[in-house]
């Protein structure tokens, strides 16, 4: 039996206002030039979802050891899961420039939130009804979620219309802009935000000494 031990050096950020802009999320940098890939493996795929609270504790456990009894099905799940990932960022990052999304990458998405409705099922909840995956073994189990909200906030023409890619010219991270007047144009002010805004206070600053001159 193999092992597959997680890669992570850090917790995972959930900043992007829905599970599937946290997801694209999860490769930091430029996604067209040189970045670091947080999901190295099919162990990092489940441990987002566990840090996420998306996957029970002892189901993530259960997963981890179905990959390691199933290496190569395992390998397939992750591949599976990077191009739906990717092909999530592409679609959200053109509609966040106010661009169609190319249809290769919404048959992507299509064709695993079919998926994950083939596996669903409609469960009594406290404010009515709703869709939910059951406990199972299956190396699919994550992907199935990620591609519900994905295909959820696609959907929706309130939440899609906030869709926004950071300000920063070095990275590419998504977010749902749910601030009151809709301006928010940073991933996370205590990290892109602050590095701009100290940049831009310094070239303020640069300015005002030339015209004292």
């Amino acid at each position: 039996m193999q092992h597959i031990p997680t890669t992570l050096d850090h917790g995972f950020e959930y900043i992007g206002g829905d599970l599937s802009t946290d997801f694209t999320n999860t490769r930091s940098g430029r996604y067209e030039g040189p970045g670091h890939e947080h999901l190295q493996n099919y162990a990092d795929l489940v441990e987002f979802l566990r840090q996420g609270e998306m996957l029970r504790p002892a189901l993530a456990k259960r997963l981890i050891a179905e990959a390691e009894r199933r290496p190569e099905k395992a390998a397939q799940m992750h591949r599976r899961a990077i191009a739906l990932r990717d092909a999530i960022w592409r679609a959200f990052a053109r509609v966040a420039a106010g661009k169609e999304a190319s249809r290769d990458d919404v048959e992507v998405i299509s064709r695993e939130t079919a998926d994950a409705f083939g596996h669903a099922q409609l469960a009594k909840t406290e404010g009515g009804f709703g869709w939910e995956w059951p406990d199972t073994d299956e190396l699919a189990r994550p992907l199935w979620p990620i591609a519900r909200a994905a295909s959820d906030l696609l959907t929706d023409d309130h939440e899609r219309a906030h869709l926004r890619e950071c300000a920063d010219d070095t990275c590419a991270w998504l977010f749902v802009d749910r601030t009151k007047n809709h301006s928010r144009r940073w991933c996370d002010m205590n990290g892109c935000g602050s590095r701009n805004k100290v940049r831009e206070f310094r070239q303020r600053q640069k300015r005002a000494a030339r015209t004292a001159r």
